[in-house]
């Protein structure tokens, strides 16, 4: 399978760079804000709207494109809702407020996730009585800035889709009794959509934060001397770092193939789950190699190895850990014939 990129997506991602790196924020530990000048040049640059059809103000490109925009975010450690933000619009469907999200003036996060409860996109304790809904989403995302929420809730047995805009919270969490709420066309398809989207976004980002922390555990192994001579002559630890190397091709791999398949059909679930158990356990492996081969300055807040590694470990726990896409896929073991390796 072909996984180069085309001239478009090349200056993409040139041009996403650069943006970046002019409104790129300094990294403080414990703490996540949303950088409105980045997101501003996102939103010029038309990464905001780049999955979304034209008709509803997006640029008519696709899953591919964003997980670009999402690696060079990763690869420089910075956080944005930019995933946060795709699969909000994508659960809005073609209501009106995706524009404003496109365009950046109004921020819009999902809220799907339970407290107390393992991830699921099938609501739980959330309830819905015509426009009028029960239950807590925490920790909803970036909620300080947040000016619209989008959430999901059970109606009878069926899932509804509702956007909550000038939302009340108490920190991170969104209590829904009470608040002003509208349903939105939409149902649990268009719910696992958002999430595939949602989900490839983020893995693309960890892939830029995995290839990030291989290069300056490399660039530390060539300039850090141990009895006089730099840690890369040491045989054991390049061999360490070269199974770094083999970790992150493997996840960008499984990214990439993920990113054309969701192109091709974005329900696939089943591809996403693949991605999810793959990039998850490679982002740990990475993540831990490169703290332990830094030695003590690896657990320090102010090196930038430790924030990458608190981010892949993120990545790994949302939209579900690697023991529930194991899960999933085990579950759809019967649909799979028997291969017979003799004949």
């Amino acid at each position: 399978m072909d996984f180069t990129f085309s001239d478009d997506q090349n200056s993409l991602r040139e041009a996403a760079r650069e943006a970046i790196a002019r409104h790129k924020s300094e990294p403080v530990a414990g703490a996540v804000e949303h950088n409105v000048k980045l997101w501003q040049a996102l939103a010029e640059l038309g990464a905001l709207g780049l999955p979304f059809a034209e008709a509803v103000g997006g640029m008519g490109a696709g899953p591919i494109e964003a997980m670009v925009v999402a690696s060079e975010l990763g690869r420089v450690g910075e956080r944005t809702a930019y995933s946060e933000m795709l699969t909000a619009a994508t659960l809005l469907g073609s209501d009106d407020l995706v524009a404003a999200a496109i365009e950046g003036t109004t921020l819009v996060v999902p809220a799907l996730f339970e407290p107390g409860r393992a991830w699921s996109p099938t609501p739980h304790g959330v309830r819905a009585t015509g426009d009028a809904l029960t239950g807590v989403r925490e920790p909803v995302p970036y909620a300080a800035d947040a000016r619209a929420v989008v959430t999901t809730a059970l109606d009878g047995a069926q899932v509804g889709i509702f956007v909550l805009e000038d939302p009340s919270f108490t920190g991170a969490r969104l209590d829904l009794a009470g608040q002003s709420a509208r349903r939105v066309v939409g149902d649990a398809t268009q719910v696992q959509r958002a999430v595939n989207l949602g989900t490839l976004v983020l893995a693309g980002e960890a892939v830029g934060a995995m290839e990030s922390a291989l290069t300056m555990t490399v660039e530390y192994l060539k300039s850090r001397k141990q009895f006089g001579v730099p840690l890369m002559k040491f045989q054991t630890l390049t061999q360490r770092a070269a199974d770094m190397y083999t970790s992150l091709e493997l996840a960008r791999s499984a990214v990439y193939f993920a990113a054309m398949s969701l192109a091709e059909n974005p329900d696939d679930a089943v591809s996403i789950s693949r991605m999810k158990v793959t990039a998850g356990k490679a982002g740990r492996h990475i993540g831990q190699e490169a703290i332990q081969l830094h030695g003590g300055i690896g657990m320090t807040a102010e090196y930038a190895v430790g924030h990458r590694t608190a981010r892949l470990t993120e990545f790994e726990h949302t939209y579900g850990d690697t023991r529930y896409h194991v899960g999933q896929l085990a579950a759809r073991l019967r649909e799979y014939g028997a291969l017979d390796l003799v004949s």
